[in-house]
């Protein structure tokens, strides 16, 4: 990822042996994940956000990954949570595959859709890449987490 991508996500906003057993849940424990971190300003409210966007069509993209996002006007900070939860979650999933790889995005709902478009679709370009996705599934090291997300 580019530098611009590596400002979206810290080693903070890695999270490893998440115990949501739901997708409320995941988006709930990860929104206090960005609130404690000052991404946003209200977790509550941001999972309100992000669970209206999930009730318009499932983020669940397959291969066992969902990217859960929202704009809110709590998010102070444009940014990207990574977890792997320790229980496969259903999340309505495009493949039917349950999902325990969750990229959590945040973006202001005073963004004008460029910052939002930007981090899904480098994030998106990243998960064709199976080499990438490999990486991400078999680590479990935040700082080398991090490291695999700042490969060009």
């Amino acid at each position: 990822m580019t530098e611009t991508q590596s400002q979206f996500l810290t080693e903070n906003n890695i999270v490893i042996g998440l115990k949501a057993k739901t997708q409320f849940e995941a988006i709930s424990q990860l929104s206090k994940v960005l609130e404690r971190n000052g991404n946003i300003s209200d977790a509550e409210a941001f999972t309100k956000d992000v669970l209206a966007r999930e009730s318009m069509t499932t983020t669940g993209i397959g291969n066992n990954i969902a990217i859960p996002h929202g704009k809110s006007a709590s998010v102070t900070n444009a940014s990207l949570v990574f977890a792997k939860n320790e229980y496969p979650l259903d999340w309505d999933s495009l493949d039917g595959s349950k999902v325990n790889i969750i990229f959590l995005m945040a973006v202001s709902s005073g963004d004008a859709g460029n910052e939002h478009l930007r981090m899904l679709a480098k994030l998106s370009g990243r998960l064709m890449d199976d080499d990438f996705v490999a990486a991400i599934k078999s680590e479990n090291d935040p700082k080398k987490i991090l490291e695999i997300f700042n490969q060009k």
